[in-house]
């Protein structure tokens, strides 16, 4: 198996230019696949409703029993769950600036939920999360440890009856929207993000709109979660689907914060911040590509606030290759502030993204006074069971006198004067992804980092690594 891999892996490359014809025979499809259990990253989002069909019309699975369970002629009972395991090995992740220098720790994360729905009018959603760090030899993070809470609970309701799509929902809930730049549940995370508030959204054959208005919630070991009082956080998300393999997303997001925090220009007071955005993504044969933009406006303890970022990102799939091999590459930018003194607050805000995702998963470098790029190779050595990926990135920050920021937010290092130059480094990430069966996959990576200019000459300069395999299960 591990010698398929690899071989796999190095026959990516000779695939990308195969000569036409070369593809496997036996790889055509004769008869439609059958209906199965399909697991989502948002869990509210599965349908079991196929188990009412002839049992030869869909795949039979151990856990069908707790799936779509009739109660009555009108309400149904769907039970899931969730059990993941991660071992991760940090070397300087902090470029050796935080003591100590090596950690190895283990996360695990597990998570039961029930979905209860009647007809198609209502629902009431309830999801329980208890996450636990071990043998961490740094500070705990407030992303990986959790003991015991409500992940997530909230009713559903057809505002206008089961004929129009036009739902509102009401309580603790996650939020996702395009390919999570902006707004993202944060999975990698033990302890994923959520929200407590309403929502309204509406699905239909052409459009999907959702407007909300929510706070997020804040972890406390030592009693419940509870939302942070000083956050609003409101918007409208549209997403056009009417051009055939073809999407539009066109958004606006808000964020009033009371909480008296300190911008760039080391001014602390209250941030009233609007994001105004597209996103367009498609395919066109072997050819996939992806382009968003967003801008920033508003005021943060009395400065005037002006961002920006634009992300391209495209990629070819090879028609001819048994492995599904696709080399890709990507653009992100965002702005920085390029002087802390002109009143004028130019750092781009990441939101609540999915970083980890975009720019390496050793999560040093944010969205935010970041310019980046990246190459890409993938493939499936095992169709359908594994994938190879292999990701070069290379960072610079956009404007030179402001600071790098981490996959959090958080500002790492600063030289207002600029001496120190824009250059970053460079990062190569490696993941495997194996899908053991419908409900189980193992992911093993290896991510490496090396610096450049700008940390040199700012602080503790050492190259950081990471090793992590995952083990996740869900039902």
């Amino acid at each position: 198996m591990a010698r398929k891999l690899w071989m796999g892996a190095f026959a990516m490359g000779v695939c990308l230019w195969a000569v036409p014809g070369a593809s496997a025979a036996g790889n055509s499809q004769d008869a439609a696949a059958k209906s199965g259990p399909k697991y989502h990253n948002l869990r509210w989002n599965e349908d079991f409703s196929y188990l009412d069909g002839d049992p030869d019309s869909y795949e039979s699975d151990f856990f069908d029993p707790f799936k779509y369970i009739h109660l009555d002629p009108d309400w149904t009972l769907s039970l899931g769950g969730e059990f993941r395991f991660r071992f991760e090995s940090e070397h300087n992740k902090a470029f050796g600036a935080v003591e100590p220098g090596h950690d190895a720790f283990h996360l695990y994360r597990y998570m039961l939920h029930a979905d209860f729905q009647y007809q198609d009018t209502f629902r009431i959603f309830a999801q329980g999360v208890a996450t636990f760090d071990e043998e961490r030899d740094r500070a705990l993070r407030a992303i990986d440890e959790n003991r015991w809470d409500l992940q997530q609970l909230f009713f559903d309701l057809k505002v206008l009856g089961a004929d129009l799509p036009l739902t509102l929902r009401v309580g603790r809930q996650d939020l996702q929207y395009g390919n999570q730049r902006l707004v993202s549940p944060l999975d990698w995370a033990n302890v994923r993000r959520r929200f407590d508030g309403v929502k309204l959204f509406a699905q239909g054959d052409t459009w999907d709109v959702d407007m909300w208005y929510v706070k997020p919630v804040l972890v406390q070991r030592e009693q419940n979660d509870t939302y942070d009082e000083d956050f609003d956080f409101y918007g409208i998300y549209a997403t056009y689907k009417g051009i055939p393999d073809h999407g539009l997303d066109t958004y606006f997001l808000a964020i009033d914060d009371s909480g008296n925090r300190m911008n760039p220009n080391g001014r602390r007071g209250d941030v009233s911040r609007y994001t105004l955005g597209t996103r367009f993504w498609g395919r066109s044969g072997p050819y996939d590509y992806e382009s968003e933009v967003a801008g920033q406006w508003g005021h943060w303890a009395g400065d005037t606030i002006q961002a920006w970022s634009v992300t391209i990102n495209g990629g070819y799939t090879s028609p001819d290759c048994p492995y599904k091999s696709r080399i890709g590459a990507g653009f992100d930018w965002a702005s920085g502030d390029d002087n802390p003194r002109d009143g004028v607050v130019g750092t781009f805000d990441q939101m609540f993204p999915l970083g980890h995702q975009y720019f390496g998963f050793l999560d040093l470098v944010g969205r935010q006074n970041i310019t980046a790029f990246n190459v890409n190779l993938s493939a499936w050595p095992v169709e359908n069971k594994v994938q190879t990926v292999a990701a070069f990135h290379t960072f610079w920050m956009s404007d030179r006198a402001d600071a790098l920021y981490d996959s959090g937010g958080a500002a790492v290092r600063r030289d207002v004067t600029g001496n120190s130059g824009r250059e970053l480094g460079h990062e190569l990430d490696l993941t495997m992804l194996w899908k053991l069966d419908v409900h189980s996959a193992m992911l093993l990576g290896y991510s490496h980092f090396w610096d450049s200019d700008f940390i040199q000459h700012t602080g503790r300069s050492e190259n950081a690594d990471l090793v992590y395999v995952q083990y996740s299960y869900k039902f």
